[in-house]
C-alpha cells in the first residue's frame, strides 16, 4: 500500500489544499494543518488556545464554507528542525513555533474578495476576522475570532493524521443505497468529502481497519493507528460542486451498519512524505495509545458449532480486548462481511468469557449462511456491543420474556450467567416462548437453565403451534397480567399482538429488541412502522408522525423546531431528548447509550403516541 495523494486544511472547515510532499510532526500532524479556526460566536473563545470543534465554524454546521478557497505559505523546516531529532521536546516546540509565527493564510469568498493574515499576528487576524464575520453567519453573540494553538486546532487536543482508503469509499457507493442516495446524476464518491489527510492505494474495501492497533511506517514518518473515523454531516458536501447532495451518515448507517470510514494516526516520529510513499506495518501499538470503543475491529474465528437444526453457534475471539470495557446482559454484536458488497447482520450476545464472543447464527439468508459458515482462523470485521435493551433496564418487578422462533436469543443474552446475580429488584421472571415443531429446542432448554439457575423464582411456557396453534389475544393478555415489565422479540405480527395484549393489560413498560439489517435498512423498517400522536411538552404543541416523514429528528425539523444534533446516526448523543410518555423504536439500532427515559430523536421513530420534553 503507498500513499496516493496528500493533503492539509489550514483553516478548519474550509477545503483542503493538495500537497506533492509535506513535513509530520510528532505530537501534531502535517505541517500548516488546521492552523488555525473561526469561532462561530456561540462562545467566549480565547484567540490562543485549543477548543472543541463545537466553538468554531466547521463545514457540518455551515456547508457553504466548501466554496471558500484557501493557500497557506509556511516557512522552510529549518537546519535546527532537523538537527535536534535527539530531542523531541525541543523539535515539536521548535516546528510548532515556526507555524505559529510565520504562517500566511489566504481566504477567498464565494464573490472572489478575499483576506491574508499571518497566524502570528494579533492585529492581522483580527482584520481578516471581521472580514470573515461579514460574509459567515453567526451561531452566536460572543465576538469572533481567527484562533490558533501551539497543537493545531484538530477536534481532539491528541492530533494527527487521517487515513481514506478510496476503495472502501467505491464499496460504499456501489452499495444499493449508495446508488439510490447518489441517484442518476452522480457515479461516483468522492473521497475527498471524507477530508482525509492522505488517500491510500493498494488496500481492499474496509482492509484498512485492520490497521487499529498497529504502528506503520508512511515514508519517513511512524505513527500508532489509534481509531476509526466517524463521519459527521460534513460529509454530505460534495467537494466539487459544493452543494449539499448525499447523506453520507445515513448511507453509511443503512449499507454498512456503522458511521465509520477513514482511520487516525498518532505521530511517533517527525518524518516527511510524498505523494507515493510506501505504507509498511511495523507491528502492535501500545495500549495506550489506542482509542477503546465499540467501533468496527476485526475479530477471529475460534470455534463453530451446530447447536440444534438450523442454528449455529460462532465463537470470536476480539482480537483488540474491547468487549471486556462495554459487554453487558442483552447487548449485541453486529457482524459486516464484503458478499460482494458492504452487508452486514446483528446477533444477540449469547455469552462472553474474557475476549470470546458468542453468537447464536440461524442459517435463513444469505448474510447469515456466510456467518454460520465461517472457518477457524478467519477474520471479520465486527462492531459493538450495541443496544439498549440491557438487563439493567429490562427487568424488575415481574418481568415477563415474551419470545417467537429465533427471536429466543435476547432472552439468552439477557439471562447470562454473569448477569443472573445483578438483575434489579426482580421478584419473578416469566418466561413464554413460541415456535413449531421445537426446532429452538436447544435455545429452549438452555434458556430454562440459565433461569433456574438464579435465585429469582421462574415460571416457563412453551407453545408448539404445530400442536396448540398461535397463541390468540387472550391468550397473551393473560401471559402478561401482573407484569412490570415485557420484552418481546419475534416476527413483526407476533410483536404487535403482544404490545396490543400489554396495551390491554396495562403493562407499565413494554421493551421491544428490533434487529435491521440490509434487507430491513432503516427505510424499511421506518415504512413499516404505524403514524402515532407525538406531543411537544414544553411547547404546548403536538403533531402525527408519518413514516414518509422519516426519524423523528427529520420530522421535527421539516416542521421548524430546531433540536441539536451531529452525527445523525445514533452515535454521539447530541440529540438525546427526554422522553416523558410512551417508547420508541430504533429501526438501527444506536450506538450511543442514553437513559431509559431519554430518546435519541436522530434514530428513533414513535412505537405509538409520545410526549417528548421539547
Amino acid at each position: 500500500m503507498r500513499a496516493a495523494r496528500l493533503f492539509r486544511f489550514p483553516v478548519k472547515g474550509f477545503p483542503a489544499e493538495e500537497l506533492t510532499e509535506a513535513r509530520v510532526v510528532r505530537d501534531r500532524g502535517i505541517r500548516g494543518d488546521r492552523i488555525a479556526a473561526f469561532t462561530n460566536g456561540s462562545l467566549d473563545v480565547p484567540a490562543d488556545a485549543w477548543h472543541s470543534y463545537s466553538a468554531f465554524t466547521v463545514l457540518k454546521n455551515d456547508t457553504d464554507l466548501q466554496k471558500w478557497q484557501v493557500a497557506a505559505t509556511l516557512p522552510e523546516a529549518t537546519d535546527t528542525e532537523s538537527a535536534i531529532e535527539s530531542g523531541p521536546d525541543d523539535r515539536n516546540s521548535t516546528v510548532e513555533a515556526a507555524d505559529h509565527d510565520s504562517a500566511t493564510v489566504t481566504l477567498t469568498a464565494p464573490t472572489g474578495e478575499s483576506t491574508t493574515f499571518s497566524t502570528g499576528d494579533d492585529q492581522g487576524r483580527a482584520a481578516s476576522a471581521s472580514f470573515l464575520s461579514e460574509r459567515i453567519p453567526p451561531q452566536g453573540t460572543f465576538p469572533r475570532c481567527l484562533a490558533v494553538a501551539d497543537q493545531g486546532m484538530f477536534d481532539s487536543q491528541r492530533s494527527g493524521i487521517s487515513l481514506i482508503n478510496p476503495a472502501t469509499v467505491a464499496a460504499i457507493a456501489e452499495t444499493d443505497e449508495g446508488r439510490a442516495a447518489l441517484g442518476t446524476d452522480n457515479d461516483e464518491l468522492d473521497p475527498l468529502r471524507f477530508r482525509g489527510n492522505v488517500l491510500v492505494e493498494g488496500l481492499a474495501p474496509f482492509e484498512e481497519f485492520a490497521l487499529i492497533g498497529s504502528i506503520i511506517r508512511l515514508g519517513g514518518v511512524r505513527l500508532a493507528i489509534r481509531s476509526t473515523i466517524e463521519r459527521c454531516p460534513a460529509t454530505t458536501v460534495n467537494p466539487t460542486t459544493t452543494e449539499v447532495d448525499v447523506n453520507v451518515p445515513r448511507l453509511l448507517n443503512s449499507a454498512c451498519g456503522h458511521l465509520h470510514c477513514g482511520i487516525y494516526g498518532q505521530i511517533l516520529e517527525t518524518g516527511d512524505v510524498r505523494a507515493g510513499d510506501e505504507i509498511t506495518v511495523e507491528g502492535p501499538a501500545p495500549r495506550e495509545l489506542v482509542k477503546v470503543a465499540r467501533t468496527p475491529r476485526l475479530m477471529t474465528v475460534v470455534g463453530r458449532q451446530q447447536i440444534c437444526n438450523d442454528i449455529v453457534e460462532v465463537s470470536l475471539r476480539d482480537d483488540l480486548g474491547w468487549i471486556r470495557e462495554f459487554d453487558e446482559p442483552g447487548t449485541n454484536l453486529r457482524v459486516h462481511l464484503d458478499l460482494g458488497a458492504p452487508f452486514w447482520r446483528t446477533y444477540t450476545i449469547t455469552d462472553v468469557e474474557d475476549d470470546i464472543v458468542r453468537i447464536a447464527v440461524r442459517t435463513q439468508g444469505k448474510g447469515s449462511r456466510a456467518v454460520a459458515s465461517l472457518e477457524e482462523g478467519q477474520r471479520i470485521l465486527t462492531s459493538g456491543p450495541h443496544g439498549t435493551m440491557t438487563a439493567s433496564r429490562v427487568f424488575g418487578g415481574t418481568t415477563a420474556l415474551i419470545t417467537a422462533g429465533i427471536g429466543i436469543t435476547p432472552s439468552l443474552g439477557l439471562l447470562r450467567s454473569n448477569g443472573l446475580g445483578d438483575l434489579p429488584a426482580t421478584d419473578r421472571i416469566r418466561l413464554f416462548h413460541v415456535d413449531r415443531d421445537h426446532r429452538t429446542a436447544c435455545l429452549w432448554n438452555r434458556l430454562q437453565d440459565r433461569a433456574h439457575s438464579g435465585a429469582v423464582p421462574v415460571e416457563t411456557h412453551h407453545r408448539d403451534t404445530a400442536t396448540a396453534g398461535r397463541p390468540g389475544h387472550r391468550d397473551l393478555v393473560d401471559w402478561v397480567a401482573g407484569c412490570d415489565n415485557v420484552m418481546v422479540c419475534g416476527p413483526r405480527d407476533f410483536t404487535a399482538a403482544v404490545l396490543a395484549a400489554a396495551d390491554e393489560a396495562g403493562v407499565p413498560a413494554v421493551h421491544q429488541e428490533t434487529f435491521a439489517s440490509p434487507n430491513t435498512g432503516m427505510s424499511e423498517a421506518i415504512a413499516a412502522c404505524s403514524p402515532a400522536e407525538v406531543t411537544l411538552e414544553n411547547s404546548g404543541t403536538s403533531f402525527v408522525w408519518q413514516p414518509q416523514e422519516g426519524t423523528l429528528l427529520e420530522s421535527l425539523e421539516a416542521r421548524g423546531f430546531r433540536s441539536p444534533s451531529s452525527c445523525r446516526g445514533g452515535s454521539c448523543g447530541t440529540c438525546s431528548v427526554s422522553l416523558a410518555a410512551g417508547s420508541v423504536l430504533y429501526p438501527i439500532e444506536p450506538a450511543t447509550r442514553v437513559e431509559s427515559d431519554e430518546v435519541l430523536v436522530c434514530s428513533a421513530v414513535p412505537a405509538g403516541p409520545i410526549s417528548l420534553a421539547l
